[in-house]
């Protein structure tokens, strides 16, 4: 086809419109977002998670939104979305480290794929104890390490939350030993951890996301899965399970995280508010976890809910069947130094 002079500068024109349009609305988002950086007013941040309104995730996002308002004297404005309504879990993340989205909270071992290291706090039989854990992602050099990783991925971690030690539910079958765990069908996060830790108990992973899972188990796609335990609550889990199995497997933690070019171009001022806020709401949100874990507990025992202790000869089985996943999770993650001084703290 022949296009004639007037009609190729028509067209020309049409798309050096285009193009002007599309640069004009980004700069007008980036304006919207850091409206006022320069002259006192409002910045606004989006804070989106995945979980319901009330629960450990929502208090601690507002207890930040309630500090970073109340530090900066009203300069930034915090939006939480809770409930998945900015996406689930990896939609979140993934948001976060394009800059889609300022902030989120999400499971550590979701980075496991971007960073080196990440994925290890949520390593099963891994850790001793809240103490251990802490100990490990606060005041040792593996914290610092990954802290570092990440912030050259897109991301700087905030804080280091820990709903609480985690343990199995399940939907009918009274669980006591680690061979009465194979062949359950059991709720797992899309995530290469939790799969490998079902399969090195004998048990067959189903991946489902944290939204379904209620859903699952009422419906017998799956026969349990894992949780913290003040979890089981916030998602109403009680009313389709009827054991927990204590089997403390995971101490993991979700990072609180800002994208990072985000925080850089933060005036310096509010970015040591973002930083000592996020500090202060997580280390009150660990503590509130400690707390509601025992409370959830007695709840649930109230209501019904069968607990069943580990012994420690079981424990030692389950120690014993990850050990191959987790040495070979180390070896393919750059992480085996990780694992060494880990391993030498709980000494």
């Amino acid at each position: 086809m022949i296009i004639k002079g007037g009609n190729k500068m028509k067209i020309q024109n049409l798309y050096t419109k285009k193009w002007l349009y599309i640069s004009l609305l980004l700069i007008m988002s980036i304006s919207i977002l850091f409206v006022g950086v320069n002259a006192e007013e409002k910045i606004i941040l989006k804070l989106g998670h995945h979980h319901s309104v009330g629960g450990q995730v929502d208090n601690l996002s507002n207890k930040f939104k309630e500090l970073a308002e109340e530090k900066s004297n009203g300069r930034l404005e915090i939006t939480v979305f809770p409930g998945a309504q900015l996406g689930q879990e990896k939609e979140a993340l993934e948001g976060v480290l394009m800059g889609t989205l300022q902030l989120t909270i999400v499971t550590s071992s979701f980075f496991a794929n971007i960073a080196d290291g990440f994925g290890l706090d949520a390593l099963p039989f891994m850790f001793d104890g809240f103490e251990h854990m802490d100990e490990v992602i606060t005041n040792s050099d593996v914290g610092k390490e990954l802290e570092k990783n990440l912030i050259e991925k897109g991301g700087r971690i905030l804080g280091w939350f820990t709903p609480g030690s985690r343990s199995m539910l399940l939907v009918e079958k009274e669980v006591k030993t680690l061979e009465e765990m194979k062949g359950l069908k059991m709720r797992s996060p899309e995530n290469q951890i939790w799969i490998e830790m079902f399969r090195s108990l004998g048990s067959r992973p189903t991946p489902i996301t944290w939204g379904e899972a209620y859903t699952a188990l009422q419906t017998g796609v799956v026969d349990g899965m894992e949780s913290p335990i003040a979890m089981t609550i916030d998602m109403k889990f009680y009313e389709v399970i009827k054991y927990i199995f204590l089997t403390n497997h995971m101490w993991g933690v979700m990072n609180f995280i800002i994208n990072e070019t985000v925080f850089e171009n933060l005036p310096k001022d509010m970015q040591e508010v973002v930083i000592s806020a996020g500090k202060e709401a997580v280390n009150y949100a660990n503590q509130q976890s400690i707390k509601e874990q025992k409370e959830a507990t007695e709840w649930l025992k109230n209501y019904g809910i069968k607990f069943i202790e580990i012994s420690k000869e079981e424990q030692e089985k389950f120690k014993e069947a990850v050990v191959p996943m987790i040495d070979k999770w180390a070896k393919d993650n750059n992480a085996t130094h990780f694992i060494e001084i880990i391993r030498e703290l709980s000494q």
